[in-house]
């Protein structure tokens, strides 16, 4: 069944969820270490309605709504194809991406210095660690609005430790007189993190859970497709939110996010406009995607570029909240449907000039994915290319993880 002939204690099956801000994704996947790409055995987006949405509250209802439909295919249909795929397969981890405005990806960096070289133990990485995850509460504490919302703790990871300013992955036991630690916490809000938990308990009881944010799938494939890439912008646009995070020096280190995505400017193009929802969606996923403008009065057409500006502004506005002194850097990293891959190209590249005063490099994630791993691995086969980028990511994530960095997940 491998392309590799690898043997079957080396395959590993797995569930992946993807909750993203107006969709729900779960499939099952086969993952062999010698192989380029994972199996994708069998796949489902359920999507909440495609309707005007007035509060975070009503959207998270519907994306609840979503998870229940998908968690019920995945349980019928999803098992079934498994079984045909391979009767002996045995599910044993659920790896589940929780996109903004649903997690919160944060980073803190501690420096500890002494005058005199000093040993650096675990217990001085621990108590350091300890220190950052405290100050993360804080600062969670402090910002009303994400306390208000009820959030756990989902991943945590140490970035990066550098010793006397240099990267070593195992400092224990060696002296130095400087100590930097970079750690990571993921938090999510609970109700998505106790429903996920909930459908593992009741349809896959023993498999290994780990949940985590998009944000840091997409930042550790990135790392994984351009290893000596340091300084790089991640940009994750879903249904009902688009989310930033900041890459320095190859470490992580602050995201942020608003909560409007292309289903958001579909409803714009709608409201003024007056064409069905479903018809103004159609035009952010082809090829020229501002052409339907050249069918509008001037006045509509008008409106309808002064809400791209208005996008455009938005985004501008998270670019210049970078977390430090420093500009964003030109080079991104983006994360979109393919099909609204041009669109979203554009506009960024006008938010990003309209911040550093110039052209950015950006890089499309799922062209890079398919080009990188399934473009030759398919010719002549009847194996097919996913078209779900976020189903591309998290199986990428999933089939590379052991190789990444190490996570710790709740």
């Amino acid at each position: 069944m491998s392309f590799f002939g690898m043997s079957k204690s080396s395959e590993r099956y797995g569930v992946l969820i993807d909750v993203g801000s107006g969709s729900v994704l779960v499939a099952i996947i086969r993952s062999a270490p010698a192989q380029k790409h994972p199996d994708i055995i069998w796949a489902h987006r359920e999507h909440a309605p495609l309707r005007n949405i007035d509060s975070l509250e009503q959207s998270a209802k519907a994306v609840m709504t979503a998870l229940v439909n998908a968690s019920m295919m995945l349980d019928g249909e999803g098992r079934k194809v498994l079984f045909d795929y391979d009767k002996s397969a045995k599910l044993t981890e659920l790896q589940c991406g929780i996109a903004a405005p649903w997690s919160y990806t944060v980073t803190k960096t501690i420096n500890y210095k002494q005058e005199k070289k000093f040993v650096i133990t675990e217990e001085l990485v621990d108590e350091l660690t300890r220190t950052i995850q405290n100050k993360i509460k804080e600062d969670l504490k402090e910002d009303e609005m994400a306390y208000n919302l009820g959030l756990t703790v989902i991943t945590r990871a140490n970035m990066e430790m550098l010793t006397s300013g240099y990267r070593i992955k195992h400092p224990e036991g060696g002296k130095s007189d400087s100590l930097t630690l970079s750690h990571t916490s993921v938090v999510a809000q609970k109700y998505v993190s106790d429903a996920i938990d909930e459908m593992r308990d009741k349809l896959f009881a023993g498999t290994k859970s780990k949940k985590l944010s998009f944000m840091l799938m997409l930042y550790a494939v990135t790392k994984e497709l351009f290893p000596e890439t340091y300084d790089l912008c991640l940009v994750d646009i879903t249904y009902e939110a688009s989310e930033i995070g900041i890459m320095r020096d190859g470490v992580l280190t602050y995201c942020t996010h608003t909560p409007f995505g292309y289903f958001s400017l579909a409803r714009e193009i709608s409201s003024i406009t007056g064409a069905p929802l479903h018809e103004a969606f159609g035009y952010l996923h082809s090829e020229a995607p501002f052409s339907f403008t050249k069918t509008l009065n001037a006045q509509k057409r008008k409106e309808v570029e002064n809400m791209f500006e208005a996008y455009v502004d938005r985004i501008a506005t998270l670019f210049h909240e970078t977390g430090d002194t420093l500009s964003i850097p030109r080079r991104l990293s983006l994360h979109v449907d393919l099909g609204s891959e041009p669109v979203f190209t554009e506009l960024l590249g006008k938010a990003v000039k309209r911040t550093i005063k110039a052209e950015p490099n950006i890089i499309p994630m799922s062209k890079e994915i398919i080009s990188r791993t399934y473009e030759e691995t398919t010719k002549g086969s009847p194996q097919t290319i996913p078209n779900d980028t976020a189903l591309l990511l998290s199986a990428m994530f999933f089939h590379t993880q052991e190789k990444t960095r190490s996570f710790e997940y709740f």
